[in-house]
Formats: C-alpha cells, structure tokens, sequence
C-alpha cells in the first residue's frame, strides 16, 4: 500500500525511506533529496519519526536477513564495519 506522505509535493513514504537509506540524516536533507517537507511542514514529524526508525534499524542491525554480499555496496551499507 502507498502512503502519501507529503501532500504538498506528492510524496510517498516509501519514497521519503529512499532518502534516507540514500543518506539523508535530518528532515532538512530528505527535503533536499525529494522535497517532502518543504511546504506546509505538517508531515515533518513522520519524515522525523521515518529518520528515527531507520537510524534504530540501522544500529540494532536488522536488515531483513539481507546477504551480506549485499553490505559491500554503497547502497545497502549499514552495519558499521
């Protein structure tokens, strides 16, 4: 299911959670990447809330049983090393 995010610029969340695995570590640099949050801001807490479940997600490991193959590319890095 999709779930548009941002109304004023027609972003999903799926597309927001993009952002972030790309890099983007502050609602500010996800409205950078894909301009969710930069018009009226009321879907700022939820790109903040996304931002928090990723970094959790990123430091508890828990990247969905993905072969590690997979951790040697840019994209996908998010065990420390």
């Amino acid at each position: 299911m999709r779930v548009l995010l941002c109304q004023c610029n027609t972003v999903f969340e799926h597309e927001v959670i993009a952002c972030v695995r790309r890099g983007a570590r502050s609602v500010e640099e996800v409205g950078d990447d894909c301009e969710a949050g930069t018009g009226c801001g009321s879907c700022r807490g939820a790109i903040k809330t996304i931002l928090e479940e990723e970094a959790e997600r990123r430091r508890g490991g828990r990247d969905g049983g993905a072969p590690e193959a997979l951790f040697q590319l840019p994209l996908f890095k998010t065990r420390k090393d």
